[in-house]
């Protein structure tokens, strides 16, 4: 019986001592549970356009720095943390991984990434098809 008492002693200041990490690690594993089911966290104050820059989230073709000369309170961009996965993985420019995101929503979306079309087989057009209006200019 005074073993047990000193194991559970034991396991009670030890889960103390390391309350931080197991907080930090149970946070972490609750955010990839609910990526995993599709729920995504709501915007919030933390991050900032400043941040996005200094994480290499700037373009001339995406231009964060006026969104500071306009002194923009939001809170920089969102979904950031696919889009800086993107550019480590397949070693892609910031422009290129947004539009290899916006590839994968539209596809995940069942719309065309070359013609925004939805490839949906009920969609009905009325009009030339895109096949034909490229082929016309």
């Amino acid at each position: 019986m005074i073993i047990l008492l000193t194991v559970f002693i034991l396991i009670i200041i030890v889960c103390f001592l390391l309350r931080k990490k197991i907080y930090e690690v149970a946070n972490r594993g609750a955010d990839q549970m609910n990526r995993l089911l599709g729920y995504h966290l709501l915007p919030t104050t933390l991050g900032s356009f400043e941040d996005d820059i200094d994480d290499g989230l700037t373009s001339s073709q995406f231009d964060l720095e006026a969104n500071l000369d306009q002194n923009d309170q939001r809170a920089g961009l969102k979904d950031k943390e696919e889009i800086l996965k993107i550019m480590k993985k397949q070693k892609v420019s910031f422009d290129e991984a947004r539009l290899i995101r916006q590839q994968r929503l539209l596809k995940k979306n069942n719309i065309d990434p070359a013609t925004g079309l939805p490839l949906d087989p009920k969609f009905v057009t009325f009009g030339p098809s895109p096949s034909e209006s490229s082929s016309s200019s």
